[in-house]
């Protein structure tokens, strides 16, 4: 059966081998150094996987061995998440993994959000959003007048799966979706109930800044912002936008493969391009959608955007790490979710350099000695 909605999608896999020759190609080395460089870093304080190696940049030419070590994996990254915070409370929990909750917490703080059109769920979400408890219900709303155009999520859910851009109801009484496909709403409505029913929303399609539309394309892309907190006020880290691919609806793996553009804090320009689709370090300058070149270019609102940023975090409560995630949109930024246990994966591909480097290190370990009384050191954390 076709599947309607976003999903990871079959037979994408990792080539070691050839990831390996090519490597030892460009370094004009042997492939066993690339191997055996391989197997050192997945002993490491990195804990670097072979496809971290390669898809974060620390394969690159020219890189110190210190610049390689200072690339971490998953493991690192979760386990230095919970050290630079402290355990995750109940109603922390509910607002960073409930996007209904988060939506309302952001609202009381004044924080400008999507607007909301309806949630399908077995039971009443509450706060006076149109309810659609059943599959009927969810085709007689995308029948409605007004209720189109929408983009439609999971209330519980990550990295853009089980998603929908649904434009309009043709006059033939099949929907048009964002990629150009056109399927009945009971089938839509089938699907979401099936995997869904806990909860799922339609709410407003987010559309580019004209400014970023320019750069990257008719399709947003998600502004990370990460921000920290070691006791003297929120401050941000680090920030990167996704870039989509043509044709997709999203800027997730749930679709094409897109970029990552690496971004100055201090001011928005954008400093290069990771094709996800290459090896990092091998990013292209020139936007495959719009064919532009973005090295140099500065986003729109941005400094509107990081101020948003840290009073999302400051809302949250006390925090010490969050990756909040923003829009950049023809209406102005809005806020989309925050995260208390980010992947710092995407700033290592999109600035090929890693994580543990000599500026970012210091500020990690001060949100970390702000924390140490309260949070014991995780097995993997590379911080004491």
């Amino acid at each position: 059966m076709t599947q309607i909605l976003t999903h990871l999608p079959k037979g994408r896999r990792f080539d070691f081998r050839q990831a390996t020759l090519g490597a030892a190609q460009i370094r004009k080395v042997q492939p066993w150094r690339i191997a055996f460089e391989v197997m050192r870093l997945s002993r490491g304080q990195g804990r670097l996987t072979s496809e971290d190696y390669f898809l974060l940049g620390a394969w690159r030419p020219g890189l110190t061995w210190a610049e390689r070590r200072a690339f971490i994996g998953t493991k690192v990254t979760k386990a230095l998440n919970s050290a630079l915070n402290p355990p995750v409370t109940k109603a922390v929990l509910e607002i960073t993994v409930d996007k209904l909750a988060a939506t309302r917490r952001f609202q009381a703080a004044g924080l400008p959000v999507p607007l909301l059109h309806a949630v399908a769920s077995e039971t009443d979400s509450g706060g006076g959003l149109r309810w659609l408890d059943s599959p009927e219900a969810i085709v007689a709303f995308l029948r409605s007048p007004g209720a189109l155009p929408s983009f439609g999520k999971p209330v519980h859910g990550s990295i853009g799966v089980g998603a929908v851009r649904v434009e309009r109801l043709q006059p033939e009484g099949d929907l048009l979706l964002g990629d150009g496909r056109r399927v009945q709403p009971e089938a839509l409505a089938a699907e979401i109930w099936r995997d869904y029913r806990r909860g799922y929303q339609f709410q407003e399609i987010m559309h580019p800044h004209p400014e970023l539309a320019r750069l990257i394309g008719p399709v947003i892309g998600t502004l990370r912002v990460l921000t920290l907190d070691a006791g003297s006020g929120v401050e941000v880290l680090y920030c990167h936008l996704k870039t989509p691919a043509a044709n997709a609806t999203v800027d997730s793996a749930s679709g094409p493969l897109g970029g990552y553009a690496a971004i100055e804090p201090a001011t928005g320009r954008i400093l290069r391009l990771q094709d996800r689709r290459l090896m990092g370090g091998l990013g292209d300058s020139v936007s495959p959608v719009t064919g532009v070149a973005l090295p140099g270019k500065t986003l729109p609102d941005f400094a509107e955007a990081l101020e948003i940023a840290r009073k999302a975090h400051a809302s949250i409560g006390d925090r010490g790490l969050l990756g909040v995630d923003m829009m950049l949109t023809d209406k102005g930024p809005r806020l989309i979710e925050v995260n208390t246990s980010p992947l710092h994966g995407s700033h290592q591909s999109a600035f090929a350099h890693g994580l543990l480097n000599p500026d970012f290190l210091p500020r990690l370990q001060a949100v970390r000695n702000r924390f140490r009384a309260v949070t014991p050191r995780p097995k993997d954390c590379p911080l004491t």
